[in-house]
């Protein structure tokens, strides 16, 4: 299996992101997060997911996976720690992509629903959920693929 460099996943979902049939997969009006396994292959997986109004995923990181996200409709704000709370603001069009290990939580704090893609490599096994106390990061346990998700 070949993994991915984190710049091709940028390619990757910039590629899917042109698909005009992804805007009705998925109910933008719902009250909860929720989202749909697209996509997998032998090098990567790709992710569509909702984002009501104050949806949040927490702090967590994708394990051994590398991954790369853009935003479709709406706008997202990941919030990401090392050794000082950084804030991006990402809007439709705009993407992120990240190593394996990265931790941040990306969060809708919009009035309005939104809509964003992601893929990762190689696929997602597990995922590492943790603490923010401000100064530092408790890791609280690891989800699995298949039970959690």
């Amino acid at each position: 299996m070949t993994q991915l460099a984190v710049l091709p996943l940028l390619d990757v979902v910039r590629e899917y992101a042109d698909d005009p049939d992804l805007y009705d997969l998925l109910d933008l009006d719902g009250d909860e997060r929720s989202w749909i396994r697209l996509l997998t292959t032998d090098d990567f997986e790709l992710w569509l997911i909702s984002w009501p109004p104050g949806a949040r995923t927490d702090w967590h990181d994708h394990g051994t996976s590398a991954g790369a996200f853009t935003v479709l409709r709406g706008a997202l704000v990941e919030h990401t720690f090392d050794g000082g709370l950084q804030l991006v603001d990402v809007e439709p069009g705009h993407s992120r992509a990240f190593a394996a290990g990265y931790t941040h939580d990306v969060r809708n704090d919009s009035d309005q629903p939104a809509l964003s893609l992601h893929a990762y490599s190689p696929r997602l096994h597990t995922m590492t959920r943790y603490r923010f106390h401000g100064d530092r990061l408790e890791v609280l346990g690891v989800e699995s693929a298949g039970e959690e998700w």
